[in-house]
């Protein structure tokens, strides 16, 4: 994916200013026919914990270069994904220009949905 990722789901480890602060995420969505089924596995409730259990996949580069810039987007995450019936998967990667991840309200990942899916 060389495209942005933005994100609404404010509660997540990784938002940060609605982009996504982390290196590699995973889209699950199998045989999904829809957006409604498909989620952000990468989704991590915020709090010390999570932040310690997943500092290895934080984007640290990509935060500290948009920290600097507001005329372009800095974080690029690599997105994995399994929704095999989406155009947009190619070989388990997702190569749409532009991922809208949603899920303002959510606490799990399971309350996440990519908005990109297109069947």
């Amino acid at each position: 994916m060389n495209g942005s990722l933005s994100c609404n789901a404010q509660n997540c480890l990784y938002n940060a200013n609605g982009l996504c602060g982390a290196s590699v995420i995973k889209v699950r969505g199998g045989n999904a026919e829809s957006s409604a089924f498909t989620q952000c596995d990468s989704f991590a409730e915020k709090g010390l914990k999570n932040s310690l259990a997943n500092m290895f996949n934080m984007n640290i580069q990509g935060e500290i270069k948009q920290a600097f810039t507001n005329t372009s987007i800095e974080m690029y995450p690599k997105i994995e994904c399994d929704a095999r019936n989406c155009v947009y998967n190619i070989g388990n990667v997702c190569s749409a220009d532009y991922i809208q991840i949603n899920g303002q309200t959510a606490l799990s990942s399971t309350r996440t949905e990519c908005s990109t899916f297109k069947k």
